[in-house]
């Protein structure tokens, strides 16, 4: 049975702080979830106990609470990696939440070990930290920038030779940090840089690696009152002048490139919903939204499912989404494919989907960007830019630079 702690109970999670229950939960080896949900103020925290993490359909609304997350290379009958939600506490700037979620009991020998534990490392004296990541030399003999613009030359070609009308190409860039670099402190302050983006930290004990981003992008969301919603998020360009001064987002003007990109998102999932016949929806953009260090074009997509009677939509519409245009290109499958010969590194769980589901009725699935992996002492960061026919090479790789800085430019920062 679920236990849920209200009404001011006193629960033995009280006083215990988000960065040493993290520590501790990695230490004894549980996966965990920490995310902070667009435009709110509280941090939650989910912590897998008793079955590590298990592989399920994303039957969303047939599953229990807990967090999900996905590989890019996804396909509609294929089982995404599930994080079952043991224990979810809610933490706010004053501290613990009332709503205390805990399937195991207080009692249970794994939840004292994990408390008991979380109290011993908050006792230990720990000298300051810095969260600082080094630039690491590139053993590659073709440099990334040379590489990559080749790439999108290859791309332009292949677009206009009819092979696909967009493809989004993505790189990546590899920074060392040191042992003391606290990813927690990392997630936090991406938090309070980016109230409108989805922050997020993973931790997958099985494959050895960390995972932390600021996603803008919403793949698919149902709340408990039956409410669906989606967008298509495509077209970019710097938020901040050559002075770096903030851009008005009413002097922000979108060139045919970006407007063109954009439009085949929106039409693709505009395209989805005509494959299941679906057209009670409401539409509402394009419109221009703030994101980190960049400007995007985006436009909205919401359903009633209680009027249409269809409470499965939003795991229909994830089968049918991803991956969208906005990570691969259109049409799919020869996108795909040409990035799978051309991009020549696994993307692993960047341009994937990741989120809490079934947490209090309420399922939100983000499109995982503006993202970096921790493994081996190695951070990578993944950055990519839609292509279309007029794309500029040298434009494409100025947008993956700034797509890293979102990140960068937090994370790197000392505390």
């Amino acid at each position: 049975m679920l236990s849920l702690q209200t009404d001011h109970q006193i629960s033995i999670f009280d006083g215990l702080k988000v960065q040493d229950l993290w520590a501790a939960s990695k230490q004894l080896g549980f996966p965990s979830a920490l995310w902070r949900l667009p435009h709110t103020n509280e941090i939650n925290l989910l912590i897998s106990v008793r079955e590590g993490i298990r592989k399920c359909q994303p039957e969303l609304e047939k599953l229990s609470p807990g967090f999900i997350i996905s590989k890019f290379l996804w396909e509609d009958e294929q089982e995404v990696l599930f994080l079952e939600g043991d224990i979810i506490l809610t933490f706010a700037e004053g501290g613990l939440l009332d709503n205390v979620r805990n399937n195991l009991g207080e009692e249970h020998s794994e939840v004292k070990r994990l408390v008991q534990l979380t109290e011993d490392l908050a006792l230990e004296s720990v000298s300051p930290s810095r969260n600082e990541l080094y630039e690491t030399p590139n053993a590659d003999s073709i440099d990334p920038k040379t590489r990559f613009k080749r790439t999108v030359e290859l791309a332009v070609a292949a677009i206009r030779q009819n092979q696909f009308k967009k493809v989004v190409l993505s790189r990546t860039r590899e920074l060392s940090y040191s042992d003391d670099f606290q990813p927690v402190k990392a997630f936090q302050k991406l938090a309070k840089a980016y109230p409108h983006a989805f922050v997020s930290l993973v931790n997958l004990p099985e494959q050895k690696e960390q995972w932390l981003g600021a996603s803008p992008e919403l793949l698919t969301r149902q709340n408990s009152g039956g409410a669906f919603t989606t967008m298509s998020l495509a077209g970019t360009q710097s938020s901040h002048d050559k002075s770096g001064h903030l851009i008005p987002k009413y002097d922000i003007r979108w060139g045919e490139k970006e407007i063109e990109e954009h439009a085949l998102v929106s039409r693709y999932i505009v395209e989805c919903f005509k494959k299941i016949r679906l057209r009670e929806y409401i539409e509402t953009g394009p419109r221009t939204v703030l994101a980190g260090n960049l400007y995007h074009l985006r436009t909205d997509f919401e359903v009633d499912t209680n009027a249409l009677n269809f409470p499965e939509l939003g795991s229909v519409m994830l089968k049918l989404l991803h991956p969208t245009s906005a990570v691969c290109g259109v049409p799919k499958i020869p996108s795909m494919k040409f990035i799978a010969e051309i991009e020549s590194y696994d993307r692993s769980f960047y341009s994937g989907f990741l989120g809490p589901a079934q947490i209090g009725g309420n399922t939100s699935l983000f499109v995982n960007l503006r993202t970096v992996r921790f493994k081996d002492g190695l951070a990578t960061l993944f950055a990519g830019a839609g292509i279309t026919e007029d794309s500029v090479p040298e434009k494409e790789w100025e947008e993956t630079e700034l797509k890293c800085e979102t990140l960068l430019q937090v994370i790197a920062a000392t505390f």
